[in-house]
């Protein structure tokens, strides 16, 4: 008596997620600028996620609490890590340097290159990742700004956290050389 085993082709064994391989879905900033990325990587975003599980028909998402420059980091985020979340940096941070403290080597020199070249797009990112419920990225971003303030002096740290307080300081100090 012969038995056979019935075993799935290989067109049966791919999930719900073979769908999504690499159809697109377009991101619309606040600002009416538009970006693609794969919808797959996109679901690292839980708003997106949900916002797609409710309509998947749609193809244009309009993320209204983010402009694009700071969409196109979060694109370059999402592409990077294909849709799924690395894990969270260890607290306390270890070192002042990222790549001491961030299991994947690439989020390093993302998350320096946006902090050191403007703080203000550092924290963007932040506000947007917590907007978009980006857990990984917030955490990223917060251990950033975490990694500028460590053992720095008060007066150091209030210019870190607001850019704004170094340019009113700078303003009072040219006042009183103008009244001298």
């Amino acid at each position: 008596m012969d038995i056979k085993e019935d075993k799935p082709n290989a067109e049966e064994i791919n999930g719900l997620d073979d769908d999504l391989k690499d159809e697109m879905i377009t991101l619309r900033s606040k600002d009416g600028k538009e970006i693609e990325v794969k919808k797959k990587f996109a679901f690292i975003s839980q708003v997106i996620k949900t916002s797609l599980e409710n309509d998947s028909e749609s193809k244009v998402l309009p993320i209204m609490g983010v402009n694009y420059d700071t969409l196109e980091h979060i694109v370059s985020y999402m592409n990077h890590h294909q849709g799924s979340e690395p894990p969270i940096v260890d607290k306390p941070l270890r070192n002042k340097k990222m790549s001491e403290n961030v299991k994947d080597k690439w989020d390093a020199p993302f998350i320096d290159k946006i902090g050191e070249s403007n703080r203000q797009a550092l924290y963007d990112l932040i506000l947007a990742a917590n907007y978009m419920d980006i857990k990984a990225l917030l955490h990223l971003g917060c251990a950033k700004v975490a990694s500028l303030i460590k053992g720095q002096p008060l007066e150091r740290i209030k210019e870190i956290l607001d850019p704004k307080n170094k340019e009113k300081k700078e303003e009072k100090e040219a006042k009183k050389s103008e009244k001298a």
